[in-house]
């Protein structure tokens, strides 16, 4: 396919094939697309089937998740422990220990200091601070806080009321079923068992990790041996690395803010640090959530705002620091996620198994990413949730133009001009991008309008893009460009020039010159050839009667035809004087350098270009 067939229609399949239906037939639905509807229903319910199972099985299922998580996180620690002379069963319980021990000592500090932190609500509840704070701000706001100052009153008045005098009463113990007593403690029961089973399955998950491995393996089949090994591979290890980075990262934050709290003499910086490293690990809400309870501490204990605004800013500065600075240094795209895919995941996964969701959301969102990378049936996975941009280049650049989003697809093509160049810009951007809105417009998905939008912004970049990379002008190396009348410059031959110009050739252009000026023009500045574009089929005679003028004044000049309607008919094209039609942009740039190179060495008939046949003027 010509590169600079922009500007005209012509033939194009997809594949290197077009259905043809004959005269007077009925096409026949394509079996492929009744396929695809029927694999998106399957797809559909059993997206919903699934869903529906994880929410009813959480009892079971969301132990089987922690145990997988915890599994991921103690894997490398394990790794490490079990080369030691403990070996791998010792550093599994050994990790275990140190992780079931630390958790039960933190959860019940973690108590202890919550019932503190209340004590002092309802002392400053008592004290005043906080109706102070109220009333100011229901001045300023109209009203709008009452319900929540009458609130803090009834707080207040509890704690201060009267005790009444005791009474009497003795109390008959009413008896109860032994299901009504299981009852009362099922909820303790069903937690001491829900950490049991995930103890119990962490410990054989560490231990057993590598047949686990095989078995899924062996499942996957010889077929699809190499797939699931880098699936399982890769899903591990990233993973892993993530969790704990992330996890040295929120120690970090929280012990930033336990240090500015108690800087700021906050009560319990201790707890509130702590707090705000837990809470980071739920994506973009788990820092906020952690910053409400000590601005709110603030505003109640102390008698000032500098201190509950200074408690905020030392969040918001942290988590600037750390979210925006530190984890992008450290963590940077190895995870493949983007953030709205993490933030939707969390609000999913929370609403299907509560806060233990907020904690598994992003580690399901890795492994299904990282699934759909190798495995098909997940593709739509790694679409959704990847960081990368889903589109191809073109695709994406073509899109913007097609929303006449002219400061976005400039945008794009700047990003790709930082690691490309100019050449590569033009072949593996621009020229798709006209190829496949030409292939729209003949299908009439797009409309002439849309057609000419594109082409005049690809149009625009081509100049600023050679204006970018030209090199200084040679006197000696001069080429002229010219259309025929009623015609712009076809864009191929506009980027042919422009890389021509980055090699050092001075260029002009012109538009709808009359012949005997262009001639004048011609003789005066003696170029090295002459670049005539025709585009459409109407304007073909007009541009045949231009090559054959040129042809037969200068003789000796080597005259490049370019533009679809010129493509059209190669023979007879140079039969009207041309010395060559390119084909490419690269090898037309290449023969065109390679032909100035060897203008000395004369042939007396005709040689062949790149596979196209062209004329050379007999030696004076």
């Amino acid at each position: 396919m010509p590169f600079d067939d922009d500007e005209d229609s012509f033939e194009r399949t997809i594949s290197g094939r077009r259905a043809v239906t004959a005269p007077g037939t009925v096409a026949v639905p394509d079996q492929r697309a009744v396929d695809r509807r029927q694999s998106r229903a399957r797809t559909l319910l059993i997206s919903v089937i699934v869903i529906a199972i994880l929410y009813f099985s959480r009892p079971v299922v969301v132990p089987m998740a922690l145990a997988v998580l915890f599994a991921f996180l103690l894997t490398p620690i394990v790794a490490t422990l079990e080369r030691t002379f403990i070996r791998r069963t010792g550093g599994i319980v050994l990790a275990l220990g140190l992780v079931v021990t630390s958790l039960s000592f933190g959860g019940w500090w973690i108590y202890q200091q919550f019932n503190e932190v209340a004590r002092e609500i309802s002392q400053a509840a008592a004290s005043g601070h906080i109706e102070e704070k109220l009333k100011f701000l229901r001045t300023r706001t109209g009203g709008t806080l009452d319900v929540f100052e009458r609130t803090i009153e009834r707080v207040a008045e509890a704690r201060t009321a009267p005790e009444r005098a005791d009474l009497k009463v003795r109390v008959i113990p009413e008896r109860k079923t032994l299901g009504e007593r299981y009852e009362e403690v099922a909820p303790q029961i069903e937690g001491v068992a829900a950490v049991f089973l995930v103890v119990v399955l962490v410990f054989f998950i560490l231990r057993d990790r590598e047949q686990i491995r095989d078995k899924l393996l062996r499942i996957a089949g010889r077929a699809h041996l190499t797939v699931t090994t880098q699936a399982i591979g890769e899903t591990g290890q990233r993973i892993s690395r993530y969790l704990l980075t992330i996890a040295l990262l929120n120690i970090g934050f929280g012990l930033l803010i336990g240090a500015g709290l108690w800087l700021l003499a906050v009560p319990h910086a201790a707890l509130w640090g702590v707090l705000a490293g837990l809470l980071r690990f739920v994506p973009y809400i788990g820092a906020v959530l952690s910053a409400a309870f000590p601005t709110f501490l603030a505003l109640a204990v102390f008698p000032n705002w500098y201190t509950a605004m200074a408690v905020l800013g030392l969040f918001v500065f942290s988590d600037q620091l750390v979210g925006n600075f530190i984890e992008p240094i450290v963590v940077g795209h190895r995870v493949g996620v983007s953030p709205i895919a993490l933030l939707i995941a969390a609000i999913f996964w929370g609403w299907l198994w509560g806060p233990v969701g907020l904690l598994l959301a992003t580690p399901i969102t890795v492994c299904l990413t990282v699934g759909g990378e190798f495995i098909p049936a997940l593709r739509i996975f790694s679409i959704i949730f990847g960081s990368e941009d889903p589109l191809e280049g073109y695709l994406s650049f073509y899109n913007r133009l097609l929303l006449r989003d002219r400061t976005g697809a400039i945008a794009i093509a700047d990003r790709q001009a930082e690691t490309s160049t100019m050449e590569e810009m033009f072949t593996d951007l621009f020229i798709p991008t006209l190829t496949f809105a030409q292939e729209e417009l003949d299908r009439k998905r797009i409309s002439p309008a849309h057609d000419h939008f594109i082409k005049d912004v690809v149009r625009e970049l081509i100049i600023r893009f050679g204006d970018r990379n030209a090199g200084i002008p040679d006197p000696e190396r001069h080429i002229v460009a010219v259309s025929v009348a009623g015609e712009r410059l076809s864009l191929g031959t506009l980027m042919l020039t422009q890389l021509l110009r980055s090699e050092g050739y001075s260029v002009d252009y012109f538009t709808d010159l009359p012949e005997p000026e262009l001639i004048a023009f011609i003789s005066e500045v003696t170029p090295e050839a002459v670049f005539i574009s025709c585009s459409h089929v109407e304007h073909l005679d007009a541009g045949y009667s231009l090559l054959q003028m040129v042809a037969t004044n200068f003789p000796d000049l080597t005259i490049v035809a370019g533009g679809s309607g010129f493509a059209r008919d190669r023979a007879r094209t140079i039969d009207a004087g041309a010395t060559y039609v390119p084909s490419s942009l690269a090898e037309a740039k290449e023969d065109f350098l390679q032909r100035r190179k060897g203008t000395k060495k004369k042939s007396s008939a005709s040689i062949t270009f790149s596979g196209t046949r062209f004329r050379v003027p007999p030696p004076a």
